[in-house]
């Protein structure tokens, strides 16, 4: 009877469809333009069968539009349901800024979804012209970046002045002297446009700009010309006299003065030998008296 029960609560799920997880919710996500985004739906039962179901986006003046009928979500659009029948959430890559609103997905109910798309705002300095030096040979960055640095604009320029007018030197290099010599330091971050200029030139001075849609930062490029191309001197706190160049002259210690020998030495050299003579003549003449006295009383 339990086993029926079990079969028969089953049988009204599984018949039920889709039930939302996040029913009746919005749900709000943030994406950058350039990057992807998924917004998240599923059914709350991995074992419930989908009937039907859409994604739609409402667009100002248009109402709910159908994103798998919209021509501008074409080769952007991925679902992830065919592995997972129960997980029907969207994939959306390339963002657009025109991608941010409204979203809806729909079953039998439906979860609504609010995507938030950041693009690129380029970070203005205070100086109107920012001066950047370089050196002739040498390579040189323009920075260049956006407020959100993982924000990839859709449209980044570089220009140079040149001839009474600016050229497009990225990513058209349509000034001669530039090509081959240009590149964005980009590979990590989508909003690093700093422009990096290889192999300088005195002819690289002058004014450029960065570009990102309807904003601009200008910058002077001054190049100084190195007349050496040796590399250079490298000081270090080690004195010449250590290194004793075979150039330099060296100093000379002053001659040392020959060693002298005490006076009181020559003194105890002279009085010592006459001590002991005069000790030696007042022990003779005591011998001498001692015996002279043995002899007296002896004769006796």
């Amino acid at each position: 009877m339990r086993d029926h029960l079990y079969l028969f609560f089953f049988m009204i799920q599984f018949s039920s469809g889709c039930i939302l997880s996040n029913e009746r919710q919005t749900i709000r996500i943030t994406g950058y333009t350039g990057g992807s985004v998924v917004l998240p739906c599923s059914c709350a039962h991995p074992q419930s069968t989908v009937i039907t179901f859409t994604w739609q986006f409402h667009r100002s003046g248009r109402g709910w539009i159908k994103v798998f009928e919209d021509e501008k979500y074409s080769g952007r659009r991925v679902l992830f349901n065919e592995n997972t029948p129960h997980n029907l959430s969207l994939l959306i890559s390339d963002l657009r800024q025109e991608d941010q609103g409204h979203y809806e997905c729909k079953t039998e109910q439906s979860t609504s979804i609010h995507l938030t798309v950041k693009g690129c705002d380029l970070v203005q300095n205070t100086e109107a012209v920012i001066p950047v030096t370089g050196y002739s040979g040498e390579s040189v960055v323009l920075p260049c970046s956006c407020s959100e640095l993982l924000a990839k604009p859709e449209q980044i320029r570089w220009m140079y002045y040149v001839e009474k007018a600016y050229q497009e030197i990225y990513p058209n290099e349509k000034s001669e002297k530039h090509k081959n010599r240009v590149k964005l330091l980009n590979q990590t971050s989508p909003g690093n446009l700093s422009l990096h200029i290889s192999a300088l030139t005195a002819e690289d001075e002058g004014d450029y700009y960065c570009s990102v849609s309807s904003q601009t930062v200008s910058y002077r490029l001054h190049v100084e010309v190195t007349l050496r191309t040796e590399k250079p001197h490298i000081h270090t706190s080690i004195s010449l006299s250590t290194l004793q160049p075979s150039h330099q002259t060296q100093e000379l210690e002053p001659p040392q003065q020959p060693h002298q020998t005490p006076q009181y030495i020559f003194i105890l050299v002279a009085v010592f030998p006459l001590a002991l003579i005069l000790t030696f003549l007042a022990l003779s003449s005591r011998y001498a008296k001692v015996h002279k006295h043995i002899l007296t009383v002896y004769c006796k």
